[in-house]
Order: C-alpha cells, then sequence, then structure tokens
C-alpha cells in the first residue's frame, strides 16, 4: 500500500474526511478505533485515510474483519487481502471466521442481515477487548442514498429518510459525506489494491437493484441525484435532531413516573402536544422500558395515535417486544408484561361490554352481557347466591344498572388506598380492611380481580358488588358481569 505522504492531488479525500470528522465530532486525539475492514474498495480508503491521520492525532488502529463464508475461497482471499493491509501498515488485523450461510437458516435471517450483525458483534467484541473508543465503518453518500431510497419506498418517516446516522453510539462513518466514485479515484490514485464482492452485482439484493436499476434511471432525469439524496437525508437529520430536542422536553413534561421497567405518562399532557412530539414521547418511553435502541415503526405508532384520539375501542394493546400499553384513568403505562404481573398482580385489561376476555394471571373469563329485563336472582329467588356458587362451582356473577356505572369499565388488581361501598352497607370502607374481614390470605390478594369504572371499585370479584351499581326499580338496562374459573 502506499506511503506516508499526503497527497495533494485533486482526487485526494482526506481533507474532506477531516472535515466531516470534525463536524460530527467523531474522533479525538489520542483515541482506540476499531476498523471495519471488507477488503472492498469503501473500507480501503478509509483504512488508508485513517492510517495518514495516526501520527497527528495519536491514534491507536486495530482492523476488524469478518470472513463470513459466503464466497467460499473468494472470501478467504478477502481475508488474506485485508492481513496484507495490516502487515503494510503496521496495524494489528483481527479475522472472525463464520458460517454466515448456516446461522442465516438456523435464525431465519436472510444472509444479509445476519452478516451485519456478525460484523458489528465482531467490532464491539474487539473495541469492547482493546477498550477502543470508536468503531470506524465504510459507509459512504451512495450507501446514503440508497438507503434514503429504500425508506421511502417502504413508507418511512423522518427518521428513516434522515438516512444513515454519522454517528450512532461510538460506531462513526467518516465517509458519510463522500461519493463513491471520489473513493475508486483516491484508491487509484494511491495505488491501493481491493476486492470486488460479487455478490453486490446480485440484483437479488434489493439495495443492489436500487444502486444498479434504480438510481441510474433516476440519474437521467438528474445527474446529480446522489448528491441530491444525500443533502435531503443531512437537512432532514437536523431537523431529526431538532425535534428530539424539542420531544425530550415535551416527555420530561408528559413523565408521571420512571421507573426501571414501568413508565407512566400524564394523559393530559400528552394529548395536548402536537401529534409530532406526542409520538416521539411514546417512542422515547417504548425504548426506555424495552431497552432497545431501535424505536418503534411508525405502522405502530399510527396505531397508538388511533386508539388515543378514541378511533380504536380498547384502551390496552401491546407494543413489538412483548410491552404492554394501558390507558388506565388519567395516566398511559408502558411495561413489560411480565413486569405488570411481579409489581401489580393483574394487568389492567379494559372490558368491552358484551364480549368476553381471558385474564391469564388470574386463570379467569370474564363474560359482559347487557339484558333487557331483570334477571330473577336479584330478587332472591334463585337457590344459590354468587359467592356460594364462586366456591362450589367456580362461577360468580353481579348484575348492576348499565346507567349508574361510567365506561371505560376495565379490571384490574387492587391499589394502595382502594376503597368502595359494598353493597348493603351505609358508609365506604378500605379494600384492605375488607380483606382482613374476609379473611383472605396476604399471598391472595394481588390476584383478586377488582371491576373497576372510572369512578372506582364495582366489584371484587368472588366477594362483593359496589352499592352505587345496585339495580333498583327505575333500571332499564341490566349490565350482567359473568366470572368463570378456568383450568390453569
Amino acid at each position: 500500500m502506499g506511503g506516508g505522504v499526503v497527497s495533494t492531488s485533486q482526487f485526494d479525500i482526506l481533507p474532506d474526511v477531516v472535515h466531516t470528522i470534525k463536524r460530527h465530532y467523531m474522533i479525538q486525539p489520542r483515541d482506540g478505533v476499531v476498523v471495519g475492514v471488507s477488503g472492498g474498495i469503501d473500507s480501503t480508503a478509509l483504512l488508508h485515510v485513517l492510517w495518514r491521520l495516526r501520527k497527528e492525532w495519536d491514534l491507536c488502529l486495530y482492523i476488524a474483519h469478518l470472513n463470513h463464508g459466503i464466497r467460499g475461497e473468494e472470501a478467504a482471499r478477502d481475508a488474506r487481502l485485508v492481513e496484507v493491509m495490516g502487515e503494510k501498515l503496521g496495524i494489528p488485523v483481527f479475522v472472525e471466521t463464520l458460517d454466515i450461510p448456516a446461522w442465516a437458516r438456523e435464525t431465519g435471517l436472510t444472509e444479509e442481515e445476519a452478516g451485519r450483525i456478525a460484523r458489528y458483534q465482531l467490532y464491539e467484541g474487539l473495541a469492547d477487548q482493546v477498550k477502543a473508543q470508536r468503531i470506524a465503518v465504510g459507509h459512504h453518500g451512495d450507501d446514503q442514498a440508497e438507503t434514503v431510497l429504500m425508506n421511502l419506498i417502504r413508507g418511512a418517516g423522518l427518521r428513516g429518510l434522515a438516512g444513515i446516522p454519522p454517528v450512532r453510539g461510538r460506531v462513526i462513518r467518516p465517509l458519510i459525506e463522500l461519493e463513491k466514485w471520489r473513493l475508486e479515484a483516491y484508491c487509484q490514485s494511491h495505488q491501493l489494491p481491493w476486492r470486488e464482492d460479487a455478490t453486490n452485482l446480485s440484483t437479488a439484493y434489493r439495495r443492489n437493484y436500487i444502486r444498479w436499476e434504480l438510481i441510474p434511471k433516476m440519474q437521467q432525469l438528474n445527474p446529480a441525484v446522489v448528491q441530491g439524496l444525500m443533502r435531503t437525508a443531512a437537512i432532514l437529520a437536523e431537523d431529526w435532531q431538532l425535534l428530539e430536542t424539542l420531544s425530550d422536553e415535551a416527555y420530561k413534561q408528559a413523565l408521571s413516573e420512571s421507573m426501571p421497567n414501568r413508565i407512566t405518562l400524564h394523559m393530559p399532557v400528552l394529548l395536548s402536544l402536537p401529534v409530532a412530539l406526542r409520538k416521539r414521547v411514546i417512542d422515547h418511553a417504548y425504548r426506555q422500558v424495552s431497552r432497545k435502541e431501535q424505536g418503534l415503526p411508525s405502522a405502530s405508532l399510527e396505531h397508538m395515535e388511533k386508539c388515543l384520539l378514541g378511533e380504536e375501542p380498547s384502551r390496552r394493546w401491546t407494543l413489538p417486544g412483548n410491552i404492554d400499553v394501558i390507558w388506565q384513568d388519567q395516566v398511559l403505562i408502558l411495561a413489560p408484561r411480565v413486569r405488570f404481573r411481579e409489581e401489580s398482580g393483574l394487568s389492567p385489561r379494559v372490558l368491552s361490554l358484551g364480549t368476553s376476555a381471558m385474564i391469564e394471571e388470574a386463570n379467569i373469563l370474564i363474560h359482559t352481557e347487557i339484558l333487557k329485563t331483570i334477571p330473577a336472582w336479584w330478587k332472591g329467588q334463585n337457590p344459590l347466591q354468587p359467592r356460594d356458587a364462586w366456591h362450589q362451582l367456580g362461577v360468580w356473577w353481579v348484575d348492576m344498572d348499565l346507567d349508574r356505572l361510567e365506561e371505560p369499565l376495565s379490571v384490574r388488581s387492587r391499589r394502595p388506598g382502594d376503597r368502595f361501598q359494598p353493597l348493603g352497607m351505609a358508609g365506604s370502607k378500605k379494600l384492605q380492611d375488607l380483606f382482613v374481614d374476609e379473611k383472605v390470605p396476604r399471598r391472595q390478594r394481588e390476584q383478586i380481580p377488582c371491576i373497576v369504572d372510572a369512578r372506582g371499585i364495582l366489584a371484587v370479584v368472588g366477594l362483593h358488588q359496589a352499592e352505587r351499581s345496585r339495580i333498583t326499580e327505575k333500571t332499564q338496562q341490566v349490565l350482567r358481569i359473568t366470572v368463570e374459573k378456568v383450568q390453569a
């Protein structure tokens, strides 16, 4: 490979790379940098530029290469070329060999996705091992243009149209503002060897189709289309950063409670926000509880928006990663499903009238039915009362005056401070005291379902109905709620 003389030719990309590095605060003096090198033209140019900067910036460089095994002997030659690069430049080389096709088959991933995951696992692991501050990869401007088009075609939002970020965590992309033809010219002017991956020519891959078919057609309309897409991505990335800053402030305003595995948002604040900020606040909360860098897909955010605006009847949803969302009273709760069980007993669940709901945590099935005539049992004509039926048959029911209830109805576990007025009692009573009086074992109290409306508890399953829901001679519609124990 070429020596250490800095070229001043028109093909030298060093000044532009330095500008990109400084603009995005990618590298600091004395940083350790793991460089992902495939042997292709982009990573070869990246490695050589960073090698030229190593003395001035006192950088400690390391080369990482994944031999993916996709192209057999060709892949082995790629690895050997990278090793030769390291030897000539005096940079240590770390090569890992994996059977990516086999791993892809085992995991159900595409070879492209499996290879990407494996590469970054290698880079991150090596960076941890050598205590490097940065991981440099060779994405360039053409990659950026292709990514913007791919995301546009699939219907991405602002984040997707902003393309590949110049910096994400400790991963940096110093070539992201350079077109590929400049990298080719640079490597040729420095007489740097590189290898072409034959799979990059196959239009069976979606990205390659965009690269070899779509972009050339677009260049017939605008020869500078790649530059235009790069510029669009840069502008939208700046807008995205502004919205992220505004959404951070909005998140702080909407946050009601934050625990390691549970986020509670104040609904009135959330609903007062502009749609763009509301979606970002929900996305931020999702990333907090899911512990994932990847946020919600736009389709999930659109569905959430419809639910919050009342266009969907349910007040409970499940997001990717098994994250439960509960709209309960004036708050929106996001938490992993298992966390709801650990901390709160039963997960809050909305009861839609005229339907059935399975409550897995309590092994019960709840039916709701609207009746036009008053059932006989409440007048004392039924030989088996609900509490007896619960213990003997595993069935419990309650009839309520529908007009005296305030929807939505839901089922949940008890909460601190819960109190209500049981049927026939003169005053209200703490639920805790009711459990003590009924001799309910402490370990079972979190698993006893409470049926509630917007005003509070309507019934404690197996025990009592609230006085305010009782049927009278004026009752026009009866809501019958039947609860069945099911086999665990």
